[in-house]
């Protein structure tokens, strides 16, 4: 079976199971599925992306927005260099295929040129790993990959995550001309008298169980909702009184109804009176929270329906599939009032903290970037996050999206691009059958402008990835707030542990970048912003297509904990 064969029917078959965008890396050991993308074999979106770890990356924005994505990459080193986007995919919870190319068995393990034992490399964080060899289309290849998607999918029971699927290829690797004569019209008969009838599995839909049976009433309750969280925890605040707390990167924002300044809240004096707490998704971001959440004398009732749930102290009192919401509120509404109090108050107390300093942080500029914007956000995984987290007071009706799976800093640009991709504000082509390029976006809405906020450390370690920003010609803003080095350790115990120089040799590590020219070496835009306000006002008049711009901060690392903080000053 030549190979060339091989890749069209496994493509054809992902297509027809629901794959939606395929991101290319050029090899020769993959190249397969080149010729077979040229050929028409795969409907849905395309495109070669040069670096494997931005490809990686990219899919997890593209799985962010619902978009069920594939890498194809060549043999050897190409394969490892997905493991960072496969551990954000698995413990995101992210449907993620990665199809590896491989050297057939007898060139493992004998010297052979960019061979390695590479299927099953990414262990306990791939969902499973399916081998496959050059073969016929069949019913075993489509229940293969059957059984993969919905291994991705987390379907019918499982959890969703990545999953590898691992092809030998044997020379040759490009497409064979077939000889006339019957042997050859015999086979042609044969691959079209197939028709792939590709198994979909549905995930198993748990019954909700009832609030009054699992949290019952409360004096003192509240929602905090992580990454991840449940569509329906607005809904359970509203129903029950229990006021919701919810992280930027939550979900929970787009439906409204979340009590703002998590942090300050649960810091203050009127946290010592919660006795009920329903957690939903991956809450991660504060210190406070996971204290709340392992106090002996509070009642932690976990909504996850898939393994591991969220319970870093032991300490919840059940795990729940799901969860209906209460017939009747169950909380009093006088400790609704007094959250909501203490919020306002939070709010005001954070706004003259900023105001009596320069203006030129990291909590400003996340004020003065949800001001002025209106479209999804893409916040980097270390200050940003928390920054929005502390000092913003809405971000209602928006989508925020941050790499919280594994908190890195890996592929922020790349993730933004897929995200602007996976939301229709980027150009994905895809050759037609004659080879010509075809506009996907074309003929649908575009959606809103993207606006990725990270710091210089975040912006450099993905430096190249502003070449797939152009390639697809997304809308996207990446905003480079630049406080010299890594400031989100100046806001840890190292800050008061090291020497300002030992702070700044091993882990600030500045780096000192012409960012103007780094744009213009990508081809994207560029702006410069000296303070929050210039910023917003550079937000507010956006080019078409991709830009940079450059934002100095300064670190300012003792307002993350006042603004923390804030219901406790006198």
């Amino acid at each position: 079976m030549p190979s060339v064969d091989t890749a069209r029917a496994i493509l054809s078959t992902l297509d027809d199971l629901g794959l939606t965008h395929v991101l290319y890396c050029p090899g020769s050991r993959s190249a397969p599925f080149a010729y077979a993308l040229e050929s028409g074999a795969f409907g849905g979106h395309a495109m070669p992306v040069l670096d494997e770890r931005g490809a990686g990356f990219a899919a997890v924005g593209l799985a962010r927005t619902g978009a069920l994505p594939a890498v194809i990459v060549t043999s050897g080193t190409a394969v490892a260099e997905l493991t960072p986007a496969v551990l954000e995919a698995s413990h995101a919870r992210l449907p993620l295929l990665v199809m590896s190319a491989d050297r057939p068995g007898e060139l493992r393990g004998v010297g052979a040129s960019q061979a390695t034992f590479q299927s099953g490399l990414f262990g306990v964080h791939a969902r499973a790993c399916v081998d496959l060899e050059p073969q016929e289309p069949s019913r075993a290849l489509v229940g293969q990959l059957s059984r993969a998607v919905a291994a991705a999918c987390g379907a019918p029971t499982g959890t969703p995550g990545p999953v590898q699927i691992n092809v030998a290829f044997r020379d040759p690797l490009t497409p064979q001309s077939r000889a006339s004569g019957a042997a050859g019209d015999s086979q042609d008969e044969a691959m079209a008298s197939f028709v792939p009838r590709p198994t979909r599995v549905q995930p198993t839909s748990a019954a909700p169980e009832r609030w009054e049976d699992v949290v019952g009433a409360a004096r003192a309750g509240l929602i905090v909702a992580g990454e991840g969280a449940s569509p329906l925890a607005a809904q359970w605040s509203r129903a029950s009184g229990f006021p919701l707390l919810a992280e930027p990167a939550s979900g929970a924002w787009a439906g409204g109804g979340v009590t703002p300044y998590e942090q300050a809240i649960v810091s203050s004096p009127l946290a010592g009176e919660v006795d009920t707490v329903v957690v939903t998704g991956r809450p991660t971001l504060s210190r406070p929270i996971h204290a709340l959440l392992a106090r002996p004398d509070v009642r932690v009732v976990v909504v996850d329906a898939h393994a591991p749930w969220v319970d870093i102290s032991g300490n919840a009192s059940v795990i729940v599939p799901a969860l209906a919401a209460p017939l009747r509120p169950t909380c009093g509404a006088e400790w609704a009032a007094r959250v909501h109090a203490a919020a306002d108050e939070a709010g005001l107390r954070i706004d003259a903290l900023l105001a009596a300093g320069s203006g030129r942080t990291m909590l400003s500029l996340a004020r003065a970037v949800a001001s002025v914007t209106r479209g999804p956000l893409v916040l980097g995984a270390s200050n940003p996050v928390r920054a929005f987290d502390l000092a913003v007071e809405s971000l209602a009706g928006r989508p925020v999206f941050s790499n919280r799976g594994q908190a890195g800093i890996d592929g922020t640009i790349a993730t933004a691009v897929g995200i602007a991709a996976g939301l229709g504000s980027a150009r994905i082509a895809t050759p037609d059958r004659a080879g010509e390029p075809r506009d996907d976006a074309r003929g649908r809405a575009q959606a809103s402008r993207v606006t990725a906020v990270m710091g210089d450390l975040t912006l450099c370690h993905d430096a190249s990835s502003l070449a797939l920003a152009a390639a697809t010609g997304a809308e996207l803003d990446i905003i480079v707030a630049d406080d010299e080095g890594g400031g989100i350790f100046a806001t840890l115990e190292h800050g008061n542990a090291a020497t300002p120089e030992a702070y700044d040799r091993w882990f600030g590590v500045a780096q000192h970048v012409n960012y103007e020219a780094l744009a213009a070496a990508y081809g994207v835009g560029f702006a410069r912003a000296a303070t929050p306000s210039e910023l917003a006002a550079v937000l507010a008049d956006p080019p078409a297509g991709p830009r940079l711009i450059h934002a100095p901060v300064e670190r300012a690392a003792h307002l993350y904990a006042q603004a923390r903080n804030a219901l406790n000053a006198s």
